[in-house]
């Protein structure tokens, strides 16, 4: 195992692209949460992506910087889509967020997610938004904003955490504690990199090819285009 006590190495080799946390932490959401409607099927692949991606939004070098603008953007776009989801198809997403919460409680917990996000932003690359502690901060405030997500959002960010402990730049886990650990087996940018992202995508394919959710979603869908 390696560690670090702080001093980061940095270098845009080391750490797991975007796209393989992406299907890698989708995936890993629903195959462990199965959700059996289609708004659960819906708001929790969002709230998994968004868990999954949301760890690599922290700065480092110029490159990093520009990744994690990638990663916001990737981020703000999920939570669209979800949202152009619920209005072209009225999944009842809204109807049981709003159920669930009161304004004043949605922007409370949106605040305090965005709060957490610009304070982990601004750290350096592998430490607080690579911790437990990020991970039980932000997993509340999804709580607070729609709680049915919230189990989905914690699998997504905890694949993250999983993922980046096996290449070769440690993670602070136990953030504020300054060393930081990881496996040190695999670079990030070659071959095991293209293998779990490559298992990544066929383990979501499948699993939406047998959810009974994705195929009535998939109707609707029709439905909308066709009339």
């Amino acid at each position: 195992m390696c560690y670090d006590k702080g001093n980061f190495t940095k270098g845009k080799n080391r750490q797991m692209l975007g796209r393989t946390h992406f299907f890698i932490g989708t995936a890993a959401a629903l195959a462990v949460l199965q959700p059996q409607t289609v708004p659960a099927l819906v708001a929790g692949a969002g709230a998994a992506a968004i868990g999954g991606l949301i760890s690599d939004i922290d700065v480092g070098t110029s490159q990093a910087h520009r990744d994690a603008d990638k990663i916001t953007t990737a981020t703000v776009a999920v939570a669209v889509l979800t949202i152009l989801a619920e209005y072209k198809l009225n999944l009842g997403i809204y109807r049981r967020l709003t159920s669930d919460s009161s304004v004043l409680r949605l922007l409370a917990g949106t605040a305090a997610f965005l709060l957490i996000c610009a304070y982990g932003k601004q750290q350096p690359h592998r430490s607080f938004m690579h911790s437990f502690a990020a991970l039980a901060l932000l997993t509340a405030c999804v709580d607070i904003i729609y709680p049915d997500v919230s189990a989905y959002f914690a699998v997504g960010f905890l694949s993250h955490l999983v993922l980046d402990f096996f290449n070769r730049k440690p993670e602070k886990l136990f953030w504020p504690w300054k060393k930081g650990f990881c496996l040190g087996l695999c670079s990030a940018r070659g071959l095991v990199n293209r293998a779990l992202l490559g298992c990544g995508m066929v383990s979501l394919a499948v699993i939406l090819v047998i959810s009974a959710p994705a195929g009535r979603l998939m109707a609707k869908i029709m439905r909308a285009i066709y009339g």
